[in-house]
Order: structure tokens, then sequence, then C-alpha cells
């Protein structure tokens, strides 16, 4: 599972927010941004790093992190390799 950056160790100056339901809350620095998480008791994380600016969401971090790795879990379970089985002809 990814690392995701939360709160103050997100090292951008300037941040795409979205809230919890989704909306988008425009771009803004760091640190507003995790101030509003912080109003809302919620936690600012980073969803996408590697645009600019990057995407970070206001969510409660540890449903977060248990929505992502049931999501795994479900993802492993489909992946299964199917079993060939081999026939002998003489």
């Amino acid at each position: 599972m990814p690392r995701y950056n939360r709160n103050q160790f997100i090292r951008s100056g300037m941040v795409l927010v979205l809230d919890e339901n989704g909306e988008n809350l425009g771009a803004m620095s760091a640190e507003d941004a995790v101030r509003l998480a912080q109003e809302r008791e919620l936690d600012l994380v980073e969803i996408n790093p590697k645009v600019d600016p990057p995407v970070c969401k206001i969510v409660d971090f540890s449903e977060f992190k248990y929505q992502k790795e049931k999501q795994a879990r479900k993802q492993k379970a489909h992946s299964r390799a199917s079993e060939v089985k081999g026939i002998r002809l003489s």
C-alpha cells in the first residue's frame, strides 16, 4: 500500500483541496488547508502528489486508510490465477 502524506508532512506550498464530500475548494496554501481540515476535526491527505499543484482531500485518515486496504484486498481476491490442467495424449 502506498504511503500518503498528511497534515504537516505535505511539502508543497500550494495544493488543490477537495472536501469530505468530494467538492472542489480550489487551490490554497498547504497551511491554510491543514488549518481548515483541523477546524473540521479531520485530516488533510495528499491523494495525487504527481500533478501541479498536488491534490489533497479532507478526510478522516483512519477511515481513508481502511477503505484503501479493503479495496486492495478485494483486488487481490479477484486477481487469483486460474489453474490450467494438462492432458496427456499417447
